[in-house]
């Protein structure tokens, strides 16, 4: 699939432009890199590269869709690179296709100069999608805090990826296996290996760091949560945030009035789950999810101003 690419540049400067150049298309803005002129070359939009992948953890191949961006002379050869943990339902739909959150978020990470690597955890486990599952056989902070880190080491192996500037983000069942990705003792980190950058969380659940007394992070985390979430409930990450901030950790949570589970998902509309797992709801099943248009648009400039000073503090 073919997207615009949002920033082309004619020519390369020195490399010590190439920083601010990323930095540049990250924040829209050029402002700062003034000995930077860029100039309209070659055709208007560009290519974002797709292309499937297998990453080795242990005995398990992991599988995943690698997003990059086309070649630009002032982008970095080494660029920064970021881990996408799909929710409950799985990397792809039942056509097998990659969700459209999932694709929206990577081709857009693509066009701010990232490299994007969506993982599939499920697919070669043999399962298709867990949400209506009250025992679960693939858990946040055990398997799946394994896969992130998998994801990350082969990423910091990668030519084209600057390995001090991988970032993880997930959403729901993947949100809260990013809140088990950023501890201490997380499964599967190495403390002389890569590290991950930062980390996002859209509406995970956070009963359990939120109930552990020794629980803080190793990175900067944004959680990002809608209040009308009646799957994950924002209060508790709402809670562990100022829980976590109080005791001096890098850690922030924004809600949005009015916002459903799955608020950032590209196609439009609320609909209702009769069959999903919820232990909130009579029966234990059901849950709202849709997209929140204004939240959507809010949480797209959110992160990218949350990785922006962190690309420029790195020097990617």
């Amino acid at each position: 699939m073919h997207t615009p690419l949002a920033f082309r540049f004619a020519h390369a400067a020195a490399n010590a432009f190439r920083a601010c150049a990323l930095a540049s298309a990250l924040t829209g803005s050029l402002a700062g890199c003034a000995a930077v002129r860029p100039t309209p070359a070659g055709p208007p939009e560009a290519a974002v590269h797709e292309q499937a992948v297998r990453i080795p953890a242990q005995d398990l191949g992991l599988t995943g869709v690698l997003f990059s961006p086309a070649s630009s002379p002032l982008l970095p050869e080494r660029r920064p690179a970021i881990v996408l943990m799909h929710g409950c339902g799985g990397m792809v739909d039942s056509r097998g296709e990659l969700v459209a959150r999932h694709r929206d978020w990577a081709e857009r990470f693509a066009r701010w100069g990232f490299v994007a690597l969506t993982l599939d955890s499920f697919s070669p486990r043999g399962i298709r999608a867990i949400c209506e599952l009250k025992e679960r056989p693939i858990h946040p902070w055990k398997e799946r805090t394994a896969d992130a880190y998998a994801a990350l080491r082969y990423l910091a192996a990668r030519a084209d990826v600057d390995p001090g500037a991988i970032f993880v983000l997930g959403w729901s069942h993947g949100g809260s296996t990013v809140t088990g990705v950023v501890r201490p003792q997380a499964t599967g980190r190495e403390p002389s290996g890569p590290q991950f950058k930062a980390a996002v969380a859209f509406y995970p659940g956070c009963e359990r760091p939120l109930g552990s007394k020794s629980y803080r992070t190793t990175m900067p985390l944004l959680i990002l949560h809608g209040e009308a979430d009646d799957w994950t409930p924002a209060a508790p990450c709402v809670e562990l945030g100022q829980k976590l901030q109080a005791a001096g950790q890098p850690v922030k949570t924004i809600t949005y009035a009015g916002a459903h589970h799955g608020f950032d998902q590209p196609v439009a509309g609320i609909r209702f789950l009769p069959k999903v797992y919820n232990p909130r709801m009579p029966g234990e099943q059901g849950a709202h999810v849709g997209q929140h248009p204004q939240a959507r648009l809010e949480a797209i400039d959110e992160v990218r101003r949350f990785v922006t000073p962190l690309l420029r503090r790195s020097g990617s």
